[in-house]
């Protein structure tokens, strides 16, 4: 059995290679059951976590905890492994970090998303959000769509510019047509975006409905509470809506729950998930509409993104 740790998973992990591989995963077979998330004390917040899946090769689990004091003991505030075993055997392969495979994955998936929703001639991206996932984002977006502008949008200004001076000089060689600026959140800028990605811990909208235009992808990844929401609740009323799992963000995702709880929406509002735009594998894209993709996480993408890592 093989032990991969985070540095050869940084290593030898791209962006199209991951993309195409989790787009496969999604178009087969696939069991999935829902994701486990259990408290460890009633009323308290630590928690660990089962999220398992399988295809026709591999059956894999992902495995993490959630202990949010932790950074003020200078610890991580999750740790997570990944499990695969042979689908036809039931051997084990593989122990894997799951931390970095989620950065990698979560970024794919929304690219992967992009790539069926947002426009074809897509060339500027805000994002909200400078935690850990933001450089990924970045780059995963930039390897789908032909990007000009990178706007990044954060509590901390400087932080903001931090990250995006960072990655202007991480991706001036690959792309140096590329540029990358912190910015204050505005209608001004918001009018601009072909795809405004939310990647932060708000439980509150970040911006209002009317500061975004026909056409624009509205990409939320960051909230995971039920009565919280990235986003204006009249994008997700308004737009065409589309989520990475539907048992998932039904249980989780309040950017869904919280309309359709208010009797604003019905489940039939949802579009389709990742695996309808993976099988029908076209654009989806309206000019005159916004796309709303919701995405909670989903235990099939830890187990392509981990499956990847074995080939």
């Amino acid at each position: 059995m093989r032990v991969i740790a985070a540095e050869s998973i940084h290593q030898a992990m791209t962006f199209p290679a991951l993309i195409d591989a989790i787009r496969q995963s999604f178009a087969g077979q696939f069991g999935m059951p829902p994701r486990q998330v259990l408290p460890l004390l009633a009323g308290k917040p630590e928690a660990f976590a089962v999220l398992p899946a399988w295809n026709e090769s591999v059956i894999g689990c992902k495995l993490f905890t959630y202990f949010p004091q932790n950074p003020a003991q200078g610890k991580e505030r999750l740790h997570a492994k990944i499990m695969l075993f042979c689908r036809e055997s039931g051997e084990p392969l593989a122990l894997l970090d799951g931390t970095s495979i989620t950065l990698w994955r979560t970024a794919a998936i929304s690219a992967l998303a992009g790539s069926y929703l947002a426009n074809p001639a897509a060339s500027t991206l805000i994002l909200f959000g400078t935690g850990k996932l933001a450089p990924y984002l970045v780059k995963a977006y930039a390897s789908i769509r032909q990007l000009n502008d990178v706007y990044i949008v954060g509590r901390d200004l400087t932080k903001a510019q931090q990250l995006a001076a960072s990655l202007q000089a991480d991706l001036q060689k690959e792309r140096p047509e590329l540029r990358i600026q912190a910015a204050e959140r505005s209608a001004n800028l918001l009018q601009k975006a072909d795809i405004i990605c939310c990647a932060t811990a708000a439980t509150e909208p970040l911006f209002p409905a009317d500061w975004v235009q026909p056409g624009t992808l509205v990409d939320a990844l960051g909230n995971h509470h039920a009565d919280g929401s990235e986003i204006d609740t009249e994008l997700v009323v308004d737009g065409l809506l589309y989520v990475d799992s539907r048992a998932n963000c039904l249980n989780e995702a309040g950017e869904v729950l919280l309309p359709l709880q208010a009797g604003r929406i019905s489940e039939q509002h949802i579009q389709g998930e990742l695996a309808d735009l993976c099988r029908a594998d076209q654009l989806c894209w309206q000019a005159d509409r916004i796309q709303v993709f919701k995405a909670v996480g989903t235990a099939l993408a830890d187990l392509a993104a981990a499956r990847l890592m074995l080939t």
